[in-house]
């Protein structure tokens, strides 16, 4: 006889409250700098030769190259032209993202278990009305282990930027502030070998190896691993010649003041 055990996953759908305009609600102030980072990096990702140079302390100049690039590029993929950032601070959990172009009533934010999961819907007509392209969007982020996830909270603006909080639970320790803990290992080893022609030349070759693994894991259960490694082998023929040769000369140097050279008789 098999018994079945059912998991039931925990979901809050949370209510997204409607703000003023980004930058001119007082509400967004802890996000403007957040936002304007994801900006930047969205535009300096769509540069090319061509583009002209973008004044990045210009913050309406660089808003309107964004969503230039967001407009022409929004079809093909909506998720690499997006401005998005999330950060994570002593425990508490933000993030900002552009949702302009999905369709309002669409756009739900729910919190299932531990994370925070964002779906939309993006939908655009042709010219002649004929035919629309539809889209889903779908975006999950882990929350942080001391992050208060009865108090997630999310507003969106007027001009279409979304922001998601969660704050720290009270009494909750954050071992590292940064949320992040890293570790690192090093290792090298050398191996000379030589050998001798026929011609009672000497040859010498050194292999070199070193390695070095780096791993670090941040308390939005993000991991990574990264491994660099690099072998590099060289001829020391040449160089051991020289050496040898320099040895020679070393000891064949000589000054007049302390050697008396007898010359033979002149007949």
């Amino acid at each position: 006889m098999s018994t079945t055990t059912k998991t039931t996953k925990t979901t809050k759908t949370l209510t997204v409250v409607r703000r003023e305009t980004f930058y001119d609600d007082s509400f967004f102030e802890d996000s403007w700098g957040d936002f304007d980072s994801a900006i930047k990096r969205i535009v300096q990702k769509f540069e090319t030769d061509s583009t002209p140079k973008i004044d990045f302390g210009n913050r309406n100049v660089c808003t309107d190259v964004y969503r230039k690039i967001r407009t022409s590029n929004i079809e093909k993929d909506l998720y690499q032209s997006q401005a998005l950032e999330v950060t994570e601070k002593e425990g508490k959990f933000q993030c900002v993202m552009d949702v302009k172009d999905f369709t309002p009533n669409d756009l739900q934010v729910k919190v299932v278990e531990d994370r925070v999961v964002v779906e939309g819907k993006f939908e655009k007509k042709s010219e002649d009305g004929s035919s629309t392209v539809s889209k889903s969007f779908h975006k999950e982020f882990t929350l942080p282990n001391a992050a208060n996830i009865e108090l997630v909270s999310t507003a969106l603006s007027k001009d279409g930027v979304l922001t998601i909080k969660a704050p720290k639970r009270v009494g909750t320790e954050v071992a590292n502030p940064s949320g992040t803990q890293t570790s690192s290992t090093q290792t090298s080893s050398v191996e000379q070998k030589s050998s001798k022609t026929a011609d009672g030349s000497s040859t010498s070759s050194v292999v070199q190896t070193s390695s070095k693994k780096e791993s670090f894991s941040s308390t939005s259960s993000f991991s990574s691993t990264k491994k660099i490694s690099s072998t590099s082998s060289f001829d020391s023929s040449k160089a051991l010649t020289d050496d040898v040769s320099q040895n020679i000369q070393d000891r064949l140097v000589f000054t007049h003041d302390n050697v008396n050279i007898k010359l033979p008789a002149t007949k």
